[in-house]
Formats: structure tokens, C-alpha cells, sequence
């Protein structure tokens, strides 16, 4: 905030010293102008507090393939619930942060299945 709050002050120091050049015509105008411009910069001051910070979160690169490749088949019981190789991807609703995509080559069933990092 303080940085915003510096960086708006000498905006405001420009205006004052730009208005200052302006010829003897137009002296009063810039002055209109610079106060009006100073005034604008205050209450954006003033308002940039107030404003939640919104840094983007880094991403967390996937692993490149799961700790286990084939695991037990939810509907047929049979150890050949395999992995698909590439399909590793970020997930809120897993503890891990990851899920991979299994078919099992049992019985055919395929689904999104959370997936421990290796």
C-alpha cells in the first residue's frame, strides 16, 4: 500500500510541475486541471486500501505419474484398475491435490480417481 501510496504522490508532483510550464494563456486552466488531477489521485489513494490483494497463487506442477499405476478396481474387484499415461491433473476435491484417470482392463470401468504423488 505504501508503494501505491508513493508512486500516486509523484504522479501528483509531475502534474504540479507540468502545470507550472504551461504558457501564460493557459497558466490558469493547467492549474484547474492539476488540481482536479490531484484530487482524483487522492481519492484513489484512499480507496486502494480498501481493496482485498489478489496475487495470484503459483500452480503446482503435477507429477509426471502417480505413485501407484494399477490399484484395485471399485466395481470388479480385480487388480487392473490402470492408470492412463498423461492424464495427471490438479483437483480441489482430492486431499493429494491430484487425480489421474484409470481404466480398469477388467471390466472396462474408466473414472477420475485421486492420485498419491510419487
Amino acid at each position: 500500500m505504501a508503494d501505491i501510496t508513493s508512486r500516486l504522490e509523484a504522479v501528483k508532483e509531475g502534474i504540479r510541475k507540468l502545470s507550472k510550464l504551461a504558457g501564460d494563456e493557459q497558466a490558469e486552466a493547467a492549474r484547474q486541471l492539476a488540481a482536479k488531477l490531484g484530487t482524483d489521485l487522492d481519492r484513489v489513494a484512499a480507496e486502494a486500501p480498501a481493496q482485498p490483494s489478489t496475487t495470484p497463487l503459483p500452480k503446482k506442477a503435477p507429477p509426471l505419474v502417480p505413485r501407484h499405476e494399477e490399484t484395485r478396481c471399485p466395481v470388479c474387484s480385480l487388480r487392473s484398475f490402470t492408470y492412463q499415461k498423461g492424464t495427471m491433473r490438479e483437483s480441489v476435491d482430492s486431499d493429494t491435490g491430484f487425480e489421474a484417470f484409470y481404466h480398469c482392463l477388467s471390466c472396462g470401468h474408466e473414472a477420475w480417481h485421486e492420485a498419491v504423488p510419487n
